[in-house]
């Protein structure tokens, strides 16, 4: 298997695979409890659709940290990469609190509905000003010059651009 290189960055390695199956652990904490409830077909299509949506961004620390440290890519991370990052670290975070909660419901502690939704918010806030600063209040010339990367920047910027996605799978995770 051939992996191209685009500015000093390979493509998807094992490593990357394994960061994607955390990711889907993580998922499948938060949306256990809906998947629990008796649903009709449709039902189950949004519930696979809110897993694979809330594993991809929840892998997007380990993927971060795979590539940073255990690689060490000449030229990693770009800003879709931070972006990533930053957007999968609430998830991460609420699946570790919501995993050491004693309450079988923990979608009834006020704890981790603040912290997931506190999270969330604040992290899709900081993406729009970062992909708003980097693009849209700058000039067309310098927004030109900002490259979008590897797939994994790319998987960053489209998370952040569809910013409101990730507030519609807390509100799906917490109801």
């Amino acid at each position: 298997m051939g992996m191209s290189r685009r500015n000093g960055v390979t493509g998807f390695t094992l490593l990357d695979c394994v960061a994607l199956v955390l990711g889907s652990a993580v998922a499948s904490i938060h949306v256990l409890r809906v998947a629990r409830d008796p649903l009709a077909a449709p039902g189950w299509v949004f519930v696979w659709l809110a897993f694979g949506l809330v594993a991809l961004t929840a892998a997007g620390p380990f993927v971060y940290l795979a590539r940073r440290f255990a690689r060490r890519v000449p030229g990693y991370p770009l800003i879709g990469d931070w972006l990533w990052a930053i957007l999968g670290s609430p998830w991460l975070g609420t699946a570790l609190l919501k995993s050491a909660m004693p309450s079988s419901d923990a979608r009834q502690s006020p704890l981790f509905i603040t912290t997931l939704s506190l999270g969330v918010g604040l992290v899709c806030f900081v993406s729009v000003l970062v992909v708003w600063g980097t693009w849209v209040a700058v000039s067309p010339e310098r927004a030109a010059q900002v490259e979008a990367g590897p797939w994994t920047s790319r998987v960053g910027l489209v998370l952040s651009i569809a910013w409101p996605i990730q507030c519609g799978l807390a509100m799906i995770v917490l109801s």
